[in-house]
């Protein structure tokens, strides 16, 4: 099966600061893949240079054949950031429909009518349409934030700690929509997280940043490394749990 991303040799440099020192990994289509790292490892920058809004200073990111430097084909991805990001003085179906205005010729009734089908694809009701990003609760942000993304049918998603800030049921409901996104649409997800739930239930692979390299590999991969990092985030107190997977 042919990658859906592409990334060759990156390097992420701040200053004297190497950040990534030349990342290979790839991304397949219908894959869930979540991207973990301790602080300062780089994993927002690279997300941000896979969605060419950061220029690396060498290597290349392909999406679906096409390098993200020179292509700015920003309808193969949609982007759910850590708090939502909606536009405050925008309604949810506002908010959805500001992509399909700005980058499509549809009437104002065909974008009213796709707006309405991605709020009841992520799982909210009709009636969050008129509402203002301030009169949802911390969950409903998420799925309004998500059927955002999901406005230009992208064929991947890029999701910024999905999870944070939900209460354990909002964060189990929301990685089974996740579950359900991927399967029914046939998108591929590049998922920075650090829960260990999410980890363990939707993702197929783990992408570990340590060291300013990059590791691929199963949640069993990982489980069995033995570099010092991965034994305490997948070993420590909080993932006794993950000894059973």
């Amino acid at each position: 099966m042919k990658p859906l991303i592409e990334v060759r040799n990156l390097v992420n440099r701040f200053d004297n600061n190497t950040v990534h020192d030349g990342l290979d990994f790839d991304i397949f289509p219908g894959e869930v893949v979540g991207v973990v790292g301790g602080n300062g490892t780089g994993k927002s920058v690279l997300l941000r240079t896979i969605v060419g809004l950061q220029k690396p200073v060498s290597g290349t990111v392909m999406i679906a054949g096409l390098d993200v430097s020179v292509h700015k084909e920003k309808n193969l991805w949609g982007v759910l950031f850590q708090k939502g990001a909606l536009f405050s003085n925008l309604t949810v179906i506002e908010n959805i429909s500001f992509q399909l205005r700005e980058k499509t010729t549809l009437s104002a009734d065909d974008i009213r009518h796709l707006a309405l089908m991605k709020i009841e694809l992520v799982g909210l009701p009709v009636s969050a349409g008129p509402k203002y990003p301030s009169e949802l609760s911390g969950g409903m942000t998420k799925r309004a934030a998500l059927a955002r993304a999901l406005a230009l049918d992208p064929r991947i998603l890029f999701l910024d700690e999905p999870t944070a800030g939900l209460d354990a049921p909002a964060a189990e409901g929301f990685d089974q929509l996740i579950r359900d996104l991927v399967d029914y649409l046939g998108i591929s997800v590049f998922m920075i997280t650090h829960d260990l739930d999410s980890l363990s239930s939707i993702c197929d692979r783990i992408a570990v940043l340590i060291d300013r390299k990059i590791k691929m590999g199963t949640l069993k991969d990982h489980l069995k490394d033995k570099h010092p990092w991965l034994q305490e985030y997948f070993h420590g107190k909080r993932a006794r749990f993950m000894e059973k997977v």
